[in-house]
């Protein structure tokens, strides 16, 4: 058994560890917060144009449908928008679920446990979320370009736009390289485990 004074030496156990890891925390859930909040914002904004409006710090437009070069609809009804809106929560979900795989991994590291089976969890769900954030982005592409414009030409029309830019491919690169991390902190759980048992 590990005497105290080396468990509060360990770099785990630091004053800086534990803000970096509180930093983390705090920063992915309030950035996925603000990310949701204006997405929804912005399919309250479209179609109006002056007062508060103007002060919204985000494009009219949500960016799949600027790269297709299409223009905001001059009325949307409002079941477009709950529509909209609907489409803005698929890659949120996605979001939501990848900031609780770090939540996960980040409350271990806040009870010390570095390498244990919760972190491994939380590594493999980060990596499969990173991957289904790549998927939603897709769905979420299609889907909003085809909406709007659809209401753009009058409903009589409209396109379809996907795209692999650098976000969808640091996306597949950051998810690979967690299901990675995962095996690799599995792997080093299980020579712990084995170690422990013949101390």
């Amino acid at each position: 058994m590990a005497h105290p004074t080396s468990l509060a030496a360990s770099p785990v156990h630091t004053r800086g560890f534990r803000r970096l890891v509180w930093a983390l925390l705090v920063t992915s859930w309030g950035i996925a917060l603000l990310v949701l909040g204006l997405s929804l914002l912005r399919w309250a904004a479209i179609g109006h144009t002056g007062g508060w409006v103007d002060w919204l710090p985000m494009p009219a437009l949500p960016l799949p449908a600027l790269l297709a070069g299409l223009k905001p609809p001059p009325t949307i009804a409002m079941h477009w928008r709950w529509l909209g809106a609907g489409l803005e929560c698929i890659p949120a979900l996605t979001l939501f679920y990848t900031v609780g795989c770090v939540h996960r991994i980040c409350r271990a590291f806040l009870a010390g446990a570095v390498f244990g089976p919760e972190v491994v969890r939380g590594f493999r769900g980060l990596g499969w979320g990173f991957l289904a954030m790549l998927a939603s982005s897709l769905v979420y592409q299609a889907s909003v370009t085809a909406l709007l414009s659809w209401l753009a030409s009058g409903q009589s029309g409209g396109l379809v736009v996907l795209g692999l830019g650098s976000f969808e491919i640091s996306v597949l690169v950051v998810g690979l390289m967690m299901l990675l991390l995962a095996h690799v902190l599995a792997e080093g759980s299980r020579l712990q485990a084995e170690a422990d048992a013949f101390v």
